[in-house]
């Protein structure tokens, strides 16, 4: 057992460096890692890693709750470890090994001085030379240069329209870079399924693309040599990416933001009560934000009560929505009855939305939908569903439990799961959609389907915009009364229908929303 010396000893040093954490033998998650006096873990994003203590002989990294994330074993000294690096356990996948490499903090400072040398000296020369305007990226180049970073095959229909404009116009130069999705910063999917999956995707649709497997950074350094105009990534969560592709490392072009989903009016942001998505820090670094529809007084009031400008949003219309209109339907279960869309939100802990509710009815499903033969029941689980049970502890549910669960229901003659794809031609040829959000609230009512909204206790409260598109949907609270309302609308004509055309109306009213997009990047580059 470590005395109460050399735990000093080790928290002295600890706290005394700076460090590289990641997987052991891959690219590290980060490089600037402090281990602050307070306990606090900073410099780094992950909700998995918030504070870190040393107990029992071991260095233990703390979650937001402060649970063991992972634990490292100690020597008697630091001068015992080797090539000064730690190797942990992930205490909820022990099959994870972690990598702890200390740094030493001038060294370290030296290279963020050197950075800000360098980001002074530039913009000096951007003041003085005559031919570096301030503010303004010069055209050394005769083609309009952008390149986007894409990590998710599931929402890659959001930007399709606009990456294949982009291909057919001579005027632009197009880059896709392909990178494996993470999930607050720790790659936990199943690499066959995130990046293969979304480069055949790509392949299928005539597009070349750069695969990234591990070297981000130097991914990042030929992108700016290349001297792309602007930068679109996938999502606006920078907990998704490496660092290297986060948004302070990307804003030396000019980042667009297209959104995956077709509008962030729906509820106040996560853990709070009030306020507006469009806050979020990240659009602090966005040069256009592309919305579907005008935005509301009260997106208004709360972008003036931040730094968010308001000059960034463009209502372009959504091509996510033109997409989902346009979807053919595709039932991959051959079952003659009536057809029963699932989707279940991946939010089912307490760390995000709160609107997942798969622990609460998935047993209650699998037992309804063995009682109706007569139905054929496809589960839809949101990409991240299997990644947030196996990492978050939630009460009465393993991995194993979901595993099963899915071998069970994929057993049943008029059941199937379907994953890593669009679900788009599924909803399209639904009869009834039973969901608990979050994008499928609004998306299916693109397509006019039944929709029964299955309410958490609890989740993040709706904004009043949120509240008028809950007009379009059949809301329950209880899984049972939800299941008789799905039987009922099986029936009877849908008195929802009118309002979802209304709800709808903004963001089907431009055919291209892509000729938007690519006429604003033309005239900020002047031409």
């Amino acid at each position: 057992m470590m005395d109460d010396k050399q735990q000093q000893v080790w928290e002295t040093y600890l706290t005394q460096k700076w460090f590289s954490f990641g997987k052991q033998g891959q690219e590290p998650y980060t490089r600037q890692m402090i281990l602050s006096t307070d306990g606090q873990i900073t410099n780094y994003g992950s909700n998995n890693e918030k504070f870190w203590q040393v107990k029992d002989d071991k260095l233990q990294f703390l979650d937001l709750n402060h649970q063991p994330t992972t634990s490292f074993s100690l020597p008697d000294d630091p001068s015992a470890m080797k090539h000064f690096t730690l190797i942990g356990t992930y205490l909820r996948n022990p099959n994870v090994k972690h990598q702890l490499v200390a740094h030493d903090a001038v060294e370290a400072l030296r290279d963020v001085r050197d950075d800000l040398v360098q980001n002074v000296t530039d913009r000096f020369w951007d003041a003085k030379s005559p031919i570096y305007p301030v503010g303004r990226k010069i055209k050394t180049h005769s083609h309009i240069r952008i390149a986007f970073i894409l990590n998710s095959v599931e929402t890659l229909p959001a930007l399709m329209p606009l990456i294949k404009a982009l291909q057919d116009d001579a005027m632009f130069e197009l880059k896709l870079l392909t990178i494996s999705r993470i999930y607050n910063t720790v790659n936990v999917f199943d690499e066959m399924q995130t990046r293969s999956g979304l480069e055949d995707v790509l392949h299928k649709n005539g597009l070349n693309y750069i695969s990234v497997e591990s070297d981000f950074d130097g991914a990042l350094k030929k992108m700016r040599l290349w001297q792309a105009d602007f930068i679109v990534r996938q999502s606006q969560w920078d907990n998704d990416y490496p660092d290297a592709f986060n948004a302070d490392r990307l804003d030396w072009a000019r980042l667009i933001h297209i959104p995956y989903t077709i509008t962030e009016k729906m509820t106040a942001p996560a853990h709070l009560d009030h306020g507006s998505m469009l806050t979020n820090d990240y659009y602090l670094h966005v040069w256009r934000y592309f919305t579907a529809e005008p935005l509301f007084p009260s997106e208004k009031k709360a972008i003036e009560q931040s730094f968010v400008s308001k000059d960034i949003f463009q209502p372009v219309g959504s091509m996510k929505a033109k997409m989902i209109e346009q979807a053919k339907p595709v039932w991959p279960i051959q079952h003659g009855g009536k057809r029963i869309l699932w989707t279940a939100h991946h939010s089912v802990g307490d760390s995000w939305f709160r609107f997942g509710t798969f622990p609460e009815i998935y047993k209650s499903m699998l037992a309804w939908t063995k009682a109706h033969q007569e139905l054929s029941v496809l589960f839809n689980p949101h990409p991240l569903l299997r990644e947030v049970i196996e990492t978050e502890k939630l009460h009465g549910l393993t991995v194993a439990d979901y595993d099963d669960f899915l071998k069970e229901f994929t057993s049943l003659p008029n059941a199937g799961v379907l994953q890593h794809t669009t679900q788009y031609g599924a909803s399209a040829a639904a009869d009834v959609i039973l969901t608990d959000g979050y994008s499928a609230f609004y998306e299916m009512q693109i397509q006019r389907k039944p929709i029964v909204a299955l309410l958490r206790p609890g989740h993040t409260p709706f904004t009043p915009e949120g509240k008028q598109i809950l007009r379009g949907l059949h809301v329950e609270t209880n899984i049972a009364h939800a299941q008789q309302e799905v039987l009922r609308l099986l029936r009877t004509p849908d008195d929802k229908r009118g309002n979802q055309v209304a709800i709808t109306k903004a963001w089907l009213a431009n055919d291209h929303p892509e000729y938007a997009i690519m006429q604003a990047m033309r005239g900020e580059m002047g031409y």
